[in-house]
């Protein structure tokens, strides 16, 4: 029952990350921007794993919080088999684009809980501009901040 559980958490997440808009935008013009040579079919394949990963990890995350209430990172780690690392990481990015919000302390740790119901947060994503893929492609392909000069060109 608990392997059966535990599938169902990761189904749900995969889902979740499927159905935003962003992920579903970039997947598909993953191939326009390797047909354009900006990127290589095998560069491409590596950034959309990692892409689906961390978004199959947040929505664990976000499915979590939202099912047991405020969580710390350690609490986030051991219920979604998400390393300490990667849980801290990902409770940084949601804080940030607002999804996630402090929620007081379980011992000595920062509580996190959601800012809404996953299902609201999702129904926002889906309006969001694509300015924010871009932004994230960016971050993807070391553009910002030392990634060389030629691919900025390229644009």
């Amino acid at each position: 029952m608990g392997e059966a559980q535990e599938l169902k958490k990761k189904l749900q997440a995969a889902i979740d990350a499927f159905r935003d808009e962003r992920i579903r935008w970039f997947v598909g013009k993953s191939r326009s921007l390797v047909d354009s040579g900006l990127v290589s079919l095998e560069k491409m394949d590596e950034l959309v794993r990692y892409l689906l990963r961390d978004e199959i990890e947040r929505h664990l995350i976000m499915r979590e919080i939202e099912t047991n209430g405020p969580l710390t990172v350690p609490e986030l780690a051991q219920r979604t088999g998400v390393s300490p690392e990667r849980v801290e990481e990902h409770v940084k990015v949601l804080c940030v684009v607002g999804e996630l919000i402090p929620s007081g302390e379980k011992e000595g740790s920062t509580a996190y809980a959601l800012r809404a119901p996953v299902d609201e947060i999702m129904k926002e994503r889906r309006i969001c501009p694509c300015e924010t893929v871009v932004a994230l492609l960016h971050r993807l392909l070391g553009l910002w901040g030392g990634g060389g000069g030629r691919e900025k060109q390229a644009g």
